[in-house]
């Protein structure tokens, strides 16, 4: 890919944009007007609530909103990026220039980001700047430093996920219509996360806040690499009016769940038979195992992320009944709380695994390392009180692994390591289909894999862990802890 090529469609759609006054007079007018506004409006906030201090924390969220209202504007002309050219009879024109896919898809994405971009950079100097002169005890009251990075990384972050998320609806839309109807699966989640931004910064969580930039920043790398992996110039041009064929999905799916091959093998070149179980356990099941190593691999690290990082969440642990205080205490053995347990772990992860579809298998990310961290926190904890790795006791973190964590975890963890690998590959099947599937079939290769591993896999072992954990680890407990 040549820098040089990606610099040619970024200096061209760039110049239409900065020539089209359509364009130009509402970003002159967030960048300029905007901040102003709200500079008085936070003056006249002061003497009508009577309370400085409330003002003040609002001082970076209204920085945040001066910068995200012109880089809203992103939306624009990302989505105006290729179906726009395919309604202006210009698409082939563009296409037919000699660039290789990624160049020509980086370069619409990046010349979609500049204008907005700097547009919202401006506006939040701006607003800074004329703080400092007209209220300088706002300004070094309301902002520091770590503020000010916080805030320019939340709008770099989100920036990029709407111009990405914008120009993979434009590559995959025949008409500009479509394009504006599915631009609210992005504008809709980015106002979520601003209004949570705003809970946020109002209560001082500057530490959730650089949480959300790393996520943001992780998304907007995947949105990216989904782009660029998807695009093909060929599929734009031959592109017509798509209807929804559901019994074809359905025929597909069915396809994929009847027989296991690697992804990658279209469907046509399933033989038509029927499902064995038998064959599932005996052959399918350990090769589909080694076809999942990477996404194993991961849920391994996101675990032992987890128990490493867990005692740094111990007042989220605490919130959810995780707390080292706990530890000590018998449960009576309850068969039907077992079976009840076993089945809403199951369900959990089924809705986590769904989840990753749109979340790029982060929610799935979550459940091994969430897992580990409640067993690093308490343990953890009971170290810091004195508590011995080598010796039993009721302060011992090794009594606390034997009694609470190996009776049931050695069967309940590992189908949480498995559940999340499934997951984790399910979001990956919008960012990089392997050759011969397109997106669709490879979201449903990955649906119908984790559809009979769930069912005939995760779902017993989490029944059994379930058991165990009533019938077992309660006797083992009482047994450690009298």
């Amino acid at each position: 890919m040549s820098a040089g090529a990606v610099r040619t469609i970024v200096r061209r759609e760039v110049n239409d944009t900065l020539t089209d006054w359509r364009i130009l007079v509402p970003i002159f007018i967030l960048t300029f007007v905007l901040p102003q506004l709200l500079i008085a409006a936070s003056s006249v906030a002061i003497d009508f609530v009577g309370d400085r201090g409330s003002v003040v924390r609002l001082i970076p969220f209204a920085m945040l909103l001066v910068g995200f209202i012109p880089a809203s504007f992103s939306l624009i002309t990302a989505l105006e990026s290729f179906v726009g050219e395919r309604e202006r009879n210009s698409l082939e024109a563009l296409l037919s220039m000699p660039l290789s896919d990624n160049a020509l898809y980086l370069g619409k994405l990046i010349s979609s980001l500049i204008p907005p971009l700097m547009s919202s950079l401006l506006a939040m100097a701006i607003f800074g700047i004329s703080l400092r002169i007209r209220e300088p005890d706002l300004f070094f009251d309301g902002l520091n430093f770590e503020y000010l990075v916080v805030v320019l990384l939340l709008i770099l972050a989100k920036s990029v996920v709407m111009v990405a998320g914008a120009v993979i609806i434009s590559s995959h839309t025949t008409s500009i219509r479509a394009a504006n109807l599915l631009a609210s699966f992005v504008l809709l989640p980015t106002a979520a996360i601003i209004q949570l931004e705003a809970l946020l910064i109002i209560a001082r969580r500057w530490d959730v806040l650089w949480l959300a930039v790393v996520l943001l920043l992780v998304v907007a790398a995947a949105l990216t690499r989904t782009g660029m992996g998807t695009f093909n110039r060929e599929e734009i041009l031959s592109r017509e009016h798509e209807q929804l064929n559901l019994r074809h999905i359905a025929s597909t799916f069915l396809t994929f769940l009847r027989e296991y091959r690697p992804a990658g093998t279209p469907p046509e070149a399933y033989v038509e038979r029927s499902f064995s179980l038998r064959r599932f356990y005996l052959h399918e099941l350990p090769a589909l195992l080694r076809d999942y190593r990477l996404p194993i691999l991961v849920a391994l690290v996101a675990a032992i992320a987890g128990a490493l990082c867990g005692p740094l969440l111990g007042g989220f642990f605490d919130r959810i009944g995780q707390s080292p205080g706990r530890v000590g205490v018998t449960p009576e053995p309850n068969l039907a709380l077992g079976i009840f347990t076993g089945i809403a772990n199951s369900a959990r992860l089924l809705i986590t695994a769904l989840l990753a579809t749109f979340t790029f298998g982060i929610f799935s990310l979550m459940v091994p390392f969430f897992a580990f961290g409640g067993i690093g926190y308490i343990a953890g904890a009971l170290a810091a009180t004195g508590g011995d790795w080598m010796t039993l006791g009721s302060h011992s973190p090794l009594q606390f692994v034997i009694g609470y964590v190996l009776p049931h975890g050695v069967i309940e963890l590992p189908a949480a390591i498995l559940g999340a690998a499934l997951g984790i590959r399910i979001g990956a099947a919008v960012m990089a289909p392997p050759k011969g599937f397109t997106v669709g079939q490879n979201i449903l290769w990955s649906l119908a894999q984790f559809a009979k591993v769930w069912l005939f896999v995760l779902l017993p072992m989490f029944l059994l862990a379930g058991i165990v954990q009533q019938q077992i680890t309660a006797r083992v407990l009482a047994a450690l802890y009298g």
